[in-house]
């Protein structure tokens, strides 16, 4: 598989991890990778760091937050065996007993790196433009 593919890849598994609410599967991808702010600021790094991040921050209902995220417009650029990506996304959610609301909508600067023959996670950077009702989505902390 190319690196693109394997990198879109990634970023539909991320979707996927963090729709089944799969709090360990998403530290996994990120185990030799961090998460950073708009500013590039880290916020946790590794697996054990982003498993627990997710865990106290994002509500769930029988085990599944009851989302649906989605990455978009994917621009990559691979360079060897490091490769950068801008994309947007939007976070949908359905409540049990609610309705479909927009969660959230913004952006994602990704960078990846070949880890043991894989493309892998090395930093994602947030940028949240958009806001919608959050208060059945985030833990107040």
């Amino acid at each position: 598989m190319n690196p693109y593919e394997e990198i879109r890849n990634l970023l539909g598994t991320y979707c996927e991890v963090m729709d089944a609410g799969d709090w360990e599967g998403l530290g996994g991808l990120f185990a030799h990778g961090r998460i950073a702010d708009d500013k590039g600021r880290p916020i946790a790094a590794g697996a054990e760091a982003i498993t627990g991040l997710w865990s106290a921050m994002v509500r769930r209902y029988d085990g599944s937050p009851c989302t649906r995220h989605l990455v978009t417009g994917p621009i990559i650029d691979v360079d060897g065996d490091s490769a950068s990506c801008r994309s947007s996304f939007l976070v949908v959610q359905k409540p049990p007993g609610g309705e479909l609301r927009l969660v959230a909508a913004g952006r994602y600067r990704d960078r990846f790196e070949v880890v043991d023959g894989r493309w892998a996670f090395a930093e994602r950077q947030f940028f949240l433009e958009q806001e919608g009702d959050m208060s059945q989505h985030m833990v107040d902390l």
